[in-house]
């Protein structure tokens, strides 16, 4: 992370820095999630056409979206006994959002596999390598702030890393 970055950050008061916190993991939550998704559409991508595809990814970010929102209402008054506030709901608003961004990548590879430059499955496969990839860079320049010995942040980056690729092999194990 660049020092402008990190500084930045550091100036952010610490109610913001956890709103952004909670973006982030919201973000790595649909992160996860979409791996199993991607991972099932691949293993049976012959059945899937592409736009059914495109739907399944944006479907699954948008329900966890909306469950999200819907949980924190439905929280915020079993705690507090009243409705949830607008500045809260704005609050709720960005951290939820997180969870629409992974869909991003997917959606785009997917897509381009209709003008024939690869297939659906590359696609899926390719979907899966990218969103692999960003848990280990999320969980490497998060560990950059904490870990002096390389060596130890590459192996929590791989093994944070590893529960993605957990989901994706339960996935392809049970067959669905």
């Amino acid at each position: 992370m660049s020092t402008h970055k990190k500084r930045t950050i550091n100036n952010l008061s610490p109610e913001v820095r956890e709103h952004i916190a909670e973006n982030m993991k919201e973000r790595i939550y649909a992160t996860i999630t979409l791996l199993a998704v991607i991972a099932a559409h691949w293993q049976t991508a012959s059945h899937h056409s592409i736009r059914g595809t495109v739907l399944a990814i944006a479907g699954a970010v948008i329900a966890l979206w909306v469950a999200t929102l819907i949980s924190a209402r439905m929280s915020y008054r079993a705690v507090h006994g009243k409705s949830v506030g607008s500045g809260e709901y704005r609050r709720v608003m960005f951290t939820s959002a997180g969870l629409l961004a992974p869909a991003i990548t997917p959606i785009a590879l997917v897509l381009i596999s209709s003008t024939g430059l690869y297939s659906l499955a590359t696609a899926l496969l390719i979907s899966m390598v990218v969103l692999l990839l960003s848990l280990f860079l999320f969980s490497f320049s998060a560990g950059l702030k904490i870990y002096t010995n390389k060596w130890r942040l590459l192996a929590v980056s791989l093994l944070e890393m590893s529960v993605g690729i957990g989901v994706i092999v339960l996935k392809l194990a049970i067959g669905e």
